[in-house]
């Protein structure tokens, strides 16, 4: 029996159902009862507006600013601003001063899905399109001396970053829906929408707990990068395997982001990412140095990343692998187009021949500029494009249990599979990791944004169509303010754009380009060591009894901690710990920590683009 859409309530109930304004996950034994409960308490689709018009514009004036913003920051500090909490507060904001200013223009306040729409365009337009730019065409300037044609590097970006979103769909009821990955972000904007549209008595304790968190983590961003008033990083006395405390990476990091990050993430998964910074930095990183298979003054985090990159491409693939009966399901309801819906709620999906549709026109597009703008010969390109799929498989599931997109371990996997593939070939090395990066990024921030709808009770396919705009949006702002920022390859490495991941993205594809043999035999050996040690404990997540599952270290999370670090695995750790102390001692006070943790990440963030955007113009 075919799936009907749920039925639309009385025109005069318009407010948002009270499950949506307060659950963090959906009850349920089962899928299908977690389904049905979402569909009856939390969807709201029908009742409340959604993808309006000033949603978009709003959305599309606030991406256009952050993607700004995040180009700088990445060309100048190699880092990235969460963009989700940043624009559903600035939407909210924005919104709420133009009703002041013309009412009459403005119209009503904007609902809860409308804040969660401009947030997706938001998101999208100023996440999910500038990460190639920062990394991998800012090696291809510096390795070929010169930019793509700006209508190449345009169209690139755009349908890039829609395959991506197309390429997320079939993930979207297993992660979110059924597996309720935390997808902290998400989780975070979701929360912080619902403090900004609760009303009454009932809004003040999270209105609170928002401003408190938000106020503390924006003073303390000021003081820190804006004054340079208090260190980044507190470094711990005493030694390690012969070498300092501080330079294996261990101390307090003052950014206050990693503590909200923390307690929305869990217990579980940061003592996992703490395990691993205690191995890999405090038990692998004296070896390496101590064996001199990296000078006194190396970089670590270079080298350990890629025993990083194989624990985590294995355990997401193990846990794909495992998953296989479900995730065929997926695939096979986009090449059915009568199949009978299992459940109601799988109608208001995104329908198969849409994703169908959109690979089959995206695909060819994206070979060609391949092959003709970037020199990729086809049968590699179109080897390229199924590679990115499977990584955003990995993508997705790394954001949704650990909130950092691995697209630098991502990369580096599409570089080496290429080195082998075409030796020598540095340009076709970097152009296809740019397939990677591209398509990775905008799949994890998709499936973020629809675990943000999710919980607020939005239609999953309006939040789709709300990403996909975004993709031009963030195109079409991002790449002229690139020419124009970095107009010739002198501007690189400058005092004013340093661009320390383009650099480090240009030698790794040199390195790279002649396949595993550019890696040290002991590194290969690391990186089988890690890929075992995360293979068993995924199958023991998986196998073991439910209670003894609890115990088992988590291989995302440890693998994870190869990429950053201690310092920011500690902070992580503290955050979980400060949350499951509150709760254990005051059970009531859940709301008010996810509110708190929501207000950190939005404080930091907001403050330190404000930073970023005052240095920019003075």
């Amino acid at each position: 029996m075919a799936a009907q859409p749920a039925q639309r309530p009385a025109p005069e109930d318009e407010a948002p159902t009270p499950a949506s304004l307060s659950l963090l996950s959906i009850p349920g034994g089962t899928p299908e009862d977690a389904d049905t409960y979402w569909l009856r308490e939390v969807y709201q689709g029908d009742r409340v507006p959604q993808l309006t018009l000033r949603a978009v514009l709003l959305g599309s004036a606030i991406g256009a600013v952050t993607c700004a913003t995040n180009l700088y920051a990445g060309l100048k500090l190699a880092v990235a601003f969460p963009v989700a909490i940043t624009a559903a507060l600035l939407a909210h904001a924005s919104h709420g001063a133009l009703r002041r200013l013309a009412p009459g223009v403005s119209g009503a306040p904007l609902s809860p899905l409308e804040t969660c729409c401009a947030q997706a365009v938001a998101s999208s337009a100023g996440y999910a399109t500038g990460g190639a730019l920062i990394s991998v065409q800012g090696a291809w300037l510096i390795t070929t001396g010169s930019h793509p044609p700006g209508w190449a590097l345009l169209s690139w970006t755009f349908l890039l970053s829609a395959l991506g979103v197309f390429f997320a769909v079939p993930l979207k009821r297993r992660l979110v829906d059924h597996e309720q990955l935390p997808f902290a972000t998400g989780t975070a904007a979701a929360v912080t929408i619902r403090a900004l549209h609760t009303t009454g008595t009932a809004a003040r304790p999270g209105l609170r707990m928002l401003g408190v968190g938000g106020l503390v983590a924006g003073l303390v961003t000021a003081v820190r990068e804006g004054l340079g008033r208090i260190p980044y990083f507190i470094p711990f006395a005493g030694s390690l395997g012969g070498m300092p405390l501080e330079r294996l990476g261990f101390g307090l990091e003052t950014s206050l982001l990693a503590l909200g990050g923390g307690a929305l993430l869990g217990l579980r998964l940061t003592a996992s990412w703490l395990l691993g910074a205690l191995l890999i930095h405090g038990l692998v990183a004296p070896r390496v140095f101590a064996a001199g298979l990296l000078p006194a003054d190396g970089e670590f985090l270079g080298w350990s990343l890629w025993p990083g990159a194989a624990a985590l491409t294995t355990a997401s693939l193990l846990h794909f692998a495992l998953d296989g009966r479900v995730l065929g399901r997926a695939l096979r309801g986009l090449f059915s187009g009568r199949r009978a819906a299992p459940h109601p709620v799988d109608a208001l999906q995104v329908p198969g021949q849409w994703v169908l549709g959109g690979v089959a026109v995206l695909t060819p597009a994206i070979l060609a500029l391949a092959h003709f703008a970037f020199g990729v010969p086809l049968p590699h390109a179109a080897l390229a494009v199924a590679l990115s799929f499977v990584l955003c498989l990995i993508a997705c599931r790394v954001t949704g249990e650990t909130d950092a997109t691995p697209v630098g371990p991502l990369q580096q996997v599409t570089q080496l599979t290429f080195g082998v593939l075409l030796p020598r070939n540095v340009e076709a090395n970097l152009a296809t990791a740019g397939i990677t990066v591209n398509a990775a990024s905008s799949a994890a921030d998709l499936l973020s944004d629809l675990k943000t709808g999710h919980l607020l009770g939005a239609h999953p396919r309006r939040l789709f169509l709300a990403q996909l705009f975004g993709c031009v949006v963030g195109a079409a702002a991002v790449v002229p303010l690139f020419f124009l920022l970095v107009p010739d390859r002198s501007v690189l490495g400058s005092e004013r754009f340093p661009a320390p991941v383009a650099a480090m993205t240009a030698g790794m594809a040199q390195v790279l380009s002649t396949g595993l043999g550019g890696l040290e035999p002991t590194t290969r050996v690391a990186m089988l060591w890690a890929a075992l040690l995360a293979a068993v404990l995924t199958l023991a997540e998986r196998l073991l009894p439910e209670r003894a599952q609890r115990w088992v270290p988590s291989p995302l999370g440890m693998g994870l901690a190869c990429l950053v670090p201690a310092s920011t695995s500690l902070g992580f750790f503290l955050g979980a710990l400060g949350a499951a102390v509150t709760r254990r001692m005051r059970p009531s006070a859940e709301g008010g920590v996810v509110t708190l943790a929501a207000g950190l990440i939005a404080g930091e963030g907001l403050v330190g683009v404000g930073i970023v955007l005052v240095r920019a113009l003075w």
